[in-house]
């Protein structure tokens, strides 16, 4: 980004040679919003910091926004159980994830134009989840999957056969998935034959293949922890499925995009969309648990979730310290403008020891 920013803000480009750009086969330009708030900002300077700054404005606006929703939604109801699930959500999306500034800002977008239309029936709302296919392109995928059920509405056992049958898919033909999307227009069907590429693929297993245990386990654990909450959902939570609308309606929701996630995930890059559907799962639990306290100290529930939930807590924590220095802790947006850290706060806690 910080070198994109530069190279825009020396050259001649003006908003009509922009707009020219998007949505055009072969041109990188099938994200709209990421580019204008660049070509804005390099009108007035040339310093990445001022870009990043305006990123995290705009990201830390709708991060925010979600996370305030979900703690309303409580309704002030605390316990060990709440409170980790609710750093887990904070954690899932965390505010760091700007170095991936265009998917990340369409996850925040879309969640908070979906989850007041689940759990209010808010269908203004559903203008924001559309503005973010501007954020990132690959957005059709979840605002297809939303139009699938605003469609067919709540068929929760349906979706929970479906979920269940797709947790088994293990792989899946690339041939089969391009000839089944080449009804896209052609600038989209470009980009996603990029992802579909086999060079792209061996680059995304090595990539994979290289990442610490921990990281790769604590992915698997909050995956763990998805089953765990459906499970005790339809066990021992039955009776406020069938009370509480909005609860069965944010389940059903989210137990259709799993499933679609979990074909999903057979291509590369596919599987960064868990970070969606557990944008959606976890709320969901936290609303149960806050409807039914009982939940919170079933122990079962405790002994299984708790330890997955700390990992995937600890990790996260650890990458994000990978990210940020101790001037993203102690600054603020006008001393990020003018002064920036490159060294990690990882570093520094090392140089430390």
């Amino acid at each position: 980004y910080a070198q994109e920013f530069v190279e825009m803000a020396h050259s001649r480009l003006n908003l009509r040679g922009l707009w020219s750009n998007f949505y055009v086969t072969g041109s990188d330009a099938t994200d709209v919003i990421s580019p204008i708030i660049m070509f804005l900002v390099s009108r007035f300077t040339d310093n990445p910091n001022a870009l990043f700054v305006i990123f995290g404005l705009i990201s830390g606006y709708f991060y925010s926004r979600n996370v305030w929703y979900v703690l309303e939604k409580t309704n002030g109801k605390r316990s060990i159980m709440i409170i980790l699930f609710l750093v887990t959500f904070i954690l899932i999306n965390p505010i760091w994830n700007i170095n991936g500034f265009r998917f990340s800002l369409a996850a925040q977008i879309f969640l908070y134009g979906t989850l007041p239309y689940l759990m209010e029936g808010k269908k203004r709302s559903l203008i924001w989840s559309g503005v973010s296919v501007l954020a990132h392109f690959t957005f059709l995928f979840p605002m297809g999957v939303l139009g699938l059920f605003v469609l067919l509405r709540n068929r929760l056992y349906m979706y929970l056969v479906f979920f269940i049958v797709t947790s088994f898919i293990r792989e899946i033909s690339m041939e089969w998935f391009q000839s089944t999307l080449s009804f896209l227009p052609d600038f989209i069907f470009y980009e996603i034959s990029n992802y579909l590429s086999e060079g792209y693929a061996e680059l995304r297993d090595i990539s994979e293949q290289e990442l610490p245990w921990f990281v790769t386990y604590s992915e698997i654990g909050i995956r763990w922890v998805t089953y765990l909450v459906v499970i005790t959902a339809f066990i021992f939570g039955r009776d406020v499925l069938k009370e509480r609308s909005d609860l069965r309606t944010l389940l059903s929701f989210s137990l259709l995009f799993y499933g679609f996630v979990n074909i999903l995930a057979m291509i590369p890059s596919g599987d960064r969309f868990f970070i969606i559907a557990h944008t959606f799962v976890v709320p969901f639990f936290l609303f149960f648990m806050a409807a039914k306290p009982a939940i919170g100290i079933n122990l079962i529930t405790n002994i299984l979730a708790i330890p997955l939930l700390l990992l995937f807590c600890a990790v996260q924590l650890r990458i994000g310290m990978g990210y940020f220095s101790i001037i993203t802790l102690v600054g603020n947006p006008f001393t990020a403008i003018l002064y920036s850290d490159p060294v990690p706060l990882i570093d520094q806690l090392k140089n430390l020891l």
